[in-house]
């Protein structure tokens, strides 16, 4: 173990398909990268697409409460791409969920 590489590094190994649907933001560098993956069928990559979406507003709803990201345990640079799942949605069709206000 003499080298300075990581045990495991998530981007060296190939990401299964469940890690790609159920955690997309940590496979993919941004949402429209998804619709590249030759993996994923058409339905897999809306589902993806659906669970991005579903954490980035988790993550502007915790924004809007005055969590900011590091307490939540994020990385600085880390934000939700709400817009960017919208434009990669649009590109298969699909649109964002419609969130009614308070």
């Amino acid at each position: 173990m003499g080298r300075n590489t990581p045990l495991f590094s998530s981007k060296s190994q190939p990401a299964s398909k469940s890690q790609k649907l159920n955690n997309p933001s940590t496979q993919f560098s941004k949402p429209a990268e998804i619709l590249d993956d030759p993996t994923l069928s058409q339905e897999e990559r809306k589902t993806a697409l659906d669970t991005w979406e579903q954490d980035a507003r988790q993550l502007v709803t915790a924004s809007n409460e005055g969590m900011p990201g590091k307490q939540e345990g994020l990385r600085a640079g880390d934000h939700p791409r709400l817009s960017e799942v919208g434009q990669a949605k649009s590109k298969i069709g699909a649109r964002l969920k419609h969130k009614p206000s308070h």
